[in-house]
């Protein structure tokens, strides 16, 4: 079965070399059961070891059934070992955290037996040695006398024609001894059977030929004949039932089947709670520090959108900072009191989309441009007229002297209706009763000959529905086909009409050809309106239809050719997609110069800042971008290394459990694989609790300012991104940490205490 020839082993260790075993000629067959004896430190493990194909040897040739394995690489001896080998230890090498039938399991699912094997063949093989009342209990509770036997009953199931047990009484007491050394000679018949041990004694009334070590050198071999008589008996009977039972155990596929090598994943990703805890931290701050470097780029390329001219701004007044919630979420009276309370901050303004949507007040021949303010933000002195106090009244302020806007002029603007016109289409009615003259340093100064409404909430509610409209994007679907609006267009314009009832909608006659011959009375349409504050949509049910001749019948309205291609909707479902809250307000402070101050006491309140003055910058080219891509790639190889070297430090602990599994014969992509679903296990989890987070914040249930910030550039596709680049991260920290526990033989390894 085995024979060495000239064999030698030799070992390295700090520049010194040492014999282990030196020029042994030795030959085994099936059948014998060998005891190898001698004193400490004369090569007897090492004799086993090199024999089992746990250590390489330097010298000579073994011969497996006549064939030569002084050419084999780590996988070869992998293979050697799944085929013939049965390991019993000193130590036992038992998986600690695994119950007895767990143990008894690993064995046969490294063979590659069906799970339908597993659960007959192990029952079985405990029954053997005595554990059955102990198959559900974990091995580290177990008295080393049933440890030892699980070792044996691993290696039964194993079904291999070579045994070797290394001091398998060492730890045990006498009893416990006589036990395990009957239940060796039980199986030793029909295999080969070889022992190391101190006490010959034990041994000497089964064995059938003894060996001597001396010095790394074979002292002497000597055959002893067949085992006793009774103990053949015993031996026949065992190796009878044994027999049958294997004979329809033998797995055809004889490797670990892929389901098997996922359940071990799962099964160690948890089976050692604090390491798994500890790896859940790593990926937990791998997550949230990749999260951190990828959102950081998206925020500094967002902001690079922003620089050069943006025609946006109609105000460009360095004392000007735009501000949004960092939830997205709409500004209350609440926030405007804060804001106007913060330190060097002269006013705050919450209808912000009004200070950049001017418009024209006009009465024949005057027209004069104002930009919307409410009421509640005028704190200047009126010069004629008073404070409004109907929905249609308002200030106009203006500087002194301006053409339109003087000593002489200002009484004749007062109480007279004037036209104004939001976006392109909504004509509104105002009274100016109350006229001020701005100071030279209000805001809009470097602006000449514009003026300011301030009108009141009412009517800037209105005004503010009005040009979310007008500066939103309209998409229409029409059976599922869609259709956009285009500024000037009537076609597809969404405008109120009281003649339309709630829920539904009157549309131009050529959307029948959306729907087909049924036409589009009855169907569905869907209207969304997308800003960049927010987007929202409403379904509708088409009432109606109209063309030339109905038109003015069906909504009241003249002067068809302006209006076909508009949609009319009821008040009440226009007012649920435009009349919205305002998602940016605007403060303007005193001090220029002390603008990062304000800034910082902003964002620590919760808010994201846009101070517009940095918005002159005009030719930057990418290069910040130029500079933080490269920044956020070394800072996640950072993130990387500094995880792998922690996860290593903590799979250490683990590297017992890796060794054992090469022992007994798995192949490195296996255990391989096995580790990579321990990894993606646990990732999957960390990542799941990272998305929990999110979806916490965004519902509002926790606020967390540090995630609010991490996912507020962050879409889908940018969720998809981080997922793939973690789960890439793991797959590497997995391989790396492969490549470093099978860098050395499964026995160096396992010398090196690196587990």
């Amino acid at each position: 079965m085995i024979k060495l020839k000239n064999v030698s082993k030799y070992y390295y260790s700090k520049g010194m070399i040492s014999s282990g075993i030196s020029r042994v000629n030795l030959d085994f067959n099936i059948g014998e059961f060998v005891i190898i004896t001698g004193e400490s430190g004369s090569g007897k493990t090492t004799l086993l070891n090199v024999i089992s194909g746990l250590d390489s040897y330097e010298e000579g040739e073994m011969y497996i059934n006549g064939v030569e394995t002084s050419h084999y690489i780590e996988s070869d001896f992998e293979e050697y070992r799944k085929k013939y080998i049965g390991n019993i230890f000193q130590d036992f090498n038992l998986v600690n955290s695994y119950t007895v039938y767990q143990n008894i399991e690993l064995i046969l699912m490294i063979k590659g037996c069906s799970r339908e094997e597993i659960k007959k063949r192990v029952p079985e093989i405990i029954e053997r040695v005595g554990l059955t009342s102990h198959a559900k209990s974990k091995v580290s509770k177990l008295s080393g006398g049933q440890k030892q036997r699980v070792a044996i009953a691993r290696a039964m199931a194993k079904d291999t024609d070579i045994i070797v047990a290394d001091e398998p009484t060492g730890n045990l007491d006498s009893v416990s001894a006589e036990g395990i050394v009957k239940l060796l000679s039980q199986i030793a018949r029909d295999k080969l059977v070889i022992v190391v041990t101190h006490n010959y004694e034990q041994f000497e009334q089964y064995a059938t030929r003894k060996i001597k070590m001396h010095d790394g050198k074979v002292a002497e071999d000597k055959p002893l004949g067949a085992p006793r008589e009774e103990s053949a008996k015993g031996t026949a009977a065992l190796c009878e039932a044994d027999g049958k039972a294997n004979e329809k155990a033998k797995s055809p596929k004889d490797d670990i089947s892929a389901g098997a090598k996922i359940r071990l994943g799962i099964r160690n990703t948890f089976n050692i709670l604090p390491k798994f805890i500890l790896l859940l931290i790593v990926f937990l701050f791998v997550v949230f520090g990749v999260t951190s470097q990828y959102t950081t780029l998206l925020h500094q390329q967002a902001e690079e959108d922003k620089l050069g001219y943006n025609d946006y701004f109609y105000n460009y007044s360095e004392d000007r900072i735009v501000l949004k919630k960092v939830d997205d979420s709409s500004f209350t009276e609440d926030d405007h009191i804060a804001l106007k309370n913060t330190a060097n901050v002269k006013s705050a303004v919450l209808n912000d989309i009004m200070l950049d949507s001017s418009m024209y007040i006009e009465d024949g021949d005057f027209s004069f441009e104002v930009f919307p303010r409410v009421v509640g933000d005028f704190d200047g002195k009126l010069a004629a007229g008073r404070m409004p106090e109907s929905k249609n009244e308002a200030i106009l302020t203006s500087y002194e002297d301006e053409y339109y806007f003087n000593d002489e002029t200002i009484n004749s603007i007062l109480n007279k209706k004037y036209t104004i016109m939001v976006g392109e289409d909504k004509e509104m009615t105002v009274v100016v009763v109350g006229c001020a003259y701005k100071p030279d340093s209000e805001e809009f100064d470097y602006m000449m000959y514009t003026g300011s409404l301030y009108v009141t909430d009412d009517l800037m509610a209105t005004m503010r529905e009005e040009t979310y409209n007008y500066k939103s994007e309209i998409t229409v679907t029409m059976n599922g086909k869609e259709q956009e609006y285009m500024q000037g267009d009537p076609y597809y314009r969404i405008v109120p009409n009281s003649k339309v009832a709630k829920g539904k909608a009157l549309v131009f006659e050529e959307m029948d050809n959306f729907y087909g011959e049924r036409g589009s009375k009855g169907r569905d349409l869907k209207i969304t309106a997308n800003t960049i504050y927010y987007t929202d949509s409403i379904k509708l049910e088409i009432a109606d239809t109209y063309n030339d001749k109905t038109f003015k019948s069906k909504t009241g309205v003249s002067e068809f050719d302006e209006h076909n291609g508009t949609i009319y909707v009821n008040q009440k479902d226009y007012d649920e997609l435009f009349k919205k809250g305002n998602y940016q307000a605007t403060v303007y402070v005193n001090d220029v110069k002390m603008m990062d101050d304000t800034l910082a006491a902003l964002k620590n309140m919760g808010y994201v800042t846009l101070p517009l003055k940095e918005t002159f910058v005009t030719f930057s080219d990418g290069l910040s971008t130029i500079i933080m891509v490269p920044l956020a790639v070394i800072l996640v190889l950072a993130i990387f290394f500094i995880a792998y070297f922690v996860i290593r430090l903590i799979l250490r602990s683990r590297s017992a459990y890796f060794t054992i599994l090469r022992m007994l014969g798995m192949a490195k992509k296996n255990i391989r694989r096995i580790l990579d679903t321990e990894m993606v296990l646990v990732v999957n989890i960390a990542y799941a609790l990272f998305l929990g987070c999110i979806a916490l914040v965004k519902t509002g249930v926790v606020r967390v300012a540090y995630i609010i910030e991490l996912i507020q550039y962050m879409k889908v596709t940018d969720f998809v991104i981080l997922y793939v680049v973690i789960m890439l991260m793991a797959y590497l920290i997995s391989g790396k940490f492969s490549r470093h526990l099978f860098r050395k033989t499964a026995m160096n390894t396992f010398r090196e205490g690196d587990r």
